[in-house]
């Protein structure tokens, strides 16, 4: 896993260090050193990029479906947050300060635009199409699937807000086609959420190439 840098304001730096950060003198930042829990650093983790939407853990949701434009079949990524994400409140926005409201429910985030770095990382690690492109359809860049065969791009409005899209299951048993893949480590991103009955615990959790929490979605 790379190095995680923090952002810590020097009136912060003794909570960040009582919390296991050690300083950087020669890059002058604090950081997150190998076999620390990472979670607890999330107020700083946040400031190190454009982030509007935080987890302790995640996963990395694996579907597929079939090309609109060859018709090839095609496996098709998303990102999975559990019910203890948190997302900046809309009421913030009018304030000198971000405040966090934590939901009490899975989502599925939908035309992201922004990923730690660390989270890319694994996406990366997992996939080669799952990667920034422009939109045309919403004006602007944002993480979408390719298809595997020609290299299309495969837009989130028919992934994620079409009934019966790769995911947006309507029953259990097509949950089941869903795989979840758990990345034990922070999850910083800009996007949008998604809530709805998804039927989150009918999604496959299965050993991946990828380090996994225990548990379920929760």
């Amino acid at each position: 896993m790379p190095r995680m840098d923090l952002n810590v304001p020097f009136a912060e730096k003794d909570d960040a260090k009582r919390l296991g950060a050690r300083w950087d003198a020669q890059r002058k930042t604090w950081y997150v050193p190998d076999g620390v829990e990472t979670s607890v650093f999330w107020r700083w983790i946040n400031a190190t990029a454009e982030i509007d939407v935080w987890a302790p853990h995640y996963f990395i949701a694996e579907s597929r479906k079939h090309c609109w434009k060859c018709r090839a079949p095609t496996r098709v990524y998303g990102l999975v947050l559990p019910d203890s994400h948190q997302t900046v409140n809309p009421d913030s926005e009018n304030s000198s300060e971000d405040t966090w409201f934590q939901f009490g429910e899975p989502t599925i985030l939908i035309y992201v635009t922004a990923l730690l770095p660390s989270v890319a990382a694994r996406m990366a690690a997992m996939t080669r199409h799952y990667r920034i492109d422009f939109s045309k359809t919403v004006g602007g860049s944002y993480w979408m699937n390719h298809c595997e065969a020609c290299g299309m791009k495969q837009g989130d409005f028919e992934l994620y807000c079409e009934p019966t899209g790769a995911f947006f299951p309507m029953s259990e048993h097509d949950a089941t086609q869903i795989v979840l893949h758990g990345c034990a480590e922070p999850f910083g991103g800009c996007a949008d959420t998604s809530y709805g009955d998804h039927f989150f615990e009918s999604m496959r959790q299965v050993p991946p190439r990828l380090p996994l929490i225990t548990g379920t979605v929760d």
